[in-house]
């Protein structure tokens, strides 16, 4: 594969993220912005539409220069494919390294703009809870996953069965050409290497699940059944978002299990990843778009609106993103910027939670191919 074909690849696969880093502030809730809590009557105000407006268009720069400059480096230092895939991630982390310093710059002005506008003056602050929130079903069953599940045991029973058959070297890495880059001896640690990975999945996802499901409420003050209707919305649609793609993912692990017993062309199982990754990709930018966070996009025939707004909980959310508050005995909640949640760090729980996705997902590639 030629370094322009490979680059250009890289490039597709940057795209979505830049996508949904420029149109972030149009998919968080309207009563916050840039991570600050504002009344939702002001959200469609001339100054914060112009900053929604300058921060997509600073992103937009962003993205070319990164683009560029990685354009650029990879074609004046004729990288080899391996290396250029290095040089892209880099890229990508630079490219979250502005993105957060840019969020940044807008977060401080909007602290500064609420500060001097005093929106919540002569309006009432209050929570709305509903006792019935989580005894709606909000969520698909846990039970669907018993699908992915019954695909991965299938798998694994008969990779044992069959394990004779399998070739002496088993594939684990293909470039972008369809040729095996990395390869290992057959052992049953590397035979199972798919099955477990799977298994990793469908537990990761079924957790993601299981926080939709029990995430905080978060209803608007000033029109909770409208915003109740918004969130199960929200919550469902994820939910069966979640499912789709484990059930997805987990028979495209299945197919690469079973391509070591029957050989096929390299080139069609890069195929199938690549189109499996933008399948999902692609749904989930479109369910961003088509739900917003908490449901913000979803119309609803509803609307009794008061003029009560939220309660000020600003001081609770270290730069707006990061959530930190040891009287809230919840564990999951709303991300204040962006689509999806979050934890409390203020409960060691949550610390305990993310060490133990971050090191199994680590842990794994390693202990197996080790």
């Amino acid at each position: 594969m030629t370094s322009s074909t490979l680059i250009a690849m890289l490039s597709l696969i940057f795209l979505p993220i830049a996508l949904i880093l420029a149109s972030t502030p149009y998919l968080t809730r309207k009563t916050e912005s840039f991570g600050v809590s504002i009344p939702e009557s002001i959200y469609g105000e001339n100054q914060l539409q112009n900053m929604r407006r300058r921060y997509a268009q600073c992103m937009v720069i962003l993205s070319i220069i990164l683009i560029g400059g990685f354009t650029g480096g990879v074609l004046m230092l004729s990288l080899q494919e391996e290396t250029i895939g290095i040089f892209f991630a880099v890229a990508i982390i630079l490219f979250i390294i502005g993105a957060f310093f840019v969020y940044l710059k807008f977060h401080r002005d909007m602290k500064e703009l609420k500060k001097n506008a005093n929106w919540a003056r002569e309006r009432a602050q209050k929570i709305v809870v509903r006792t019935d929130f989580h005894s709606e079903r909000i969520t698909y069953s846990n039970m669907w996953y018993a699908v992915p599940v019954l695909m991965v045991l299938l798998t694994a029973l008969l990779t044992a069965i069959f394990y004779e058959r399998l070739p002496a070297m088993l594939p684990l890495q293909v470039n972008f050409a369809g040729e095996v880059t990395h390869a290992v001896e057959k052992s049953y640690r590397a035979a199972f290497f798919m099955p477990i990975m799977q298994s990793y999945l469908i537990l990761l996802f079924l957790f993601i699940n299981v926080v939709i499901a029990k995430a905080k409420q978060q209803l608007q003050a000033d029109d909770p059944e409208k915003s109740f209707q918004q969130v199960r919305a929200f919550r469902k649609t994820w939910s069966l978002f979640l499912l789709l793609s484990t059930i997805l993912l987990t028979t495209m692990f299945s197919f690469i299990q079973w391509t070591y017993f029957y050989p096929v062309d390299y080139t069609i199982v890069l195929v199938v990843t690549l189109s499996v990754t933008a399948v999902i990709l692609i749904g989930a930018l479109w369910l961003a778009f088509k739900t917003g966070q908490g449901g913000s996009r979803v119309h609803t025939e509803h609307s009794a609106q008061t003029d009560h707004i939220d309660r000020d909980n600003d001081r609770y959310w270290k730069l707006g993103q990061i959530y930190v508050n040891p009287n809230d005995p919840s564990l999951f909640l709303e991300k204040r910027f962006g689509v999806g949640w979050t934890v409390n760090f203020a409960r060691p729980v949550a610390w305990l939670l993310l060490a133990g996705v971050v090191i199994t997902a680590i842990g794994i590639p390693i202990l197996l191919t080790m």
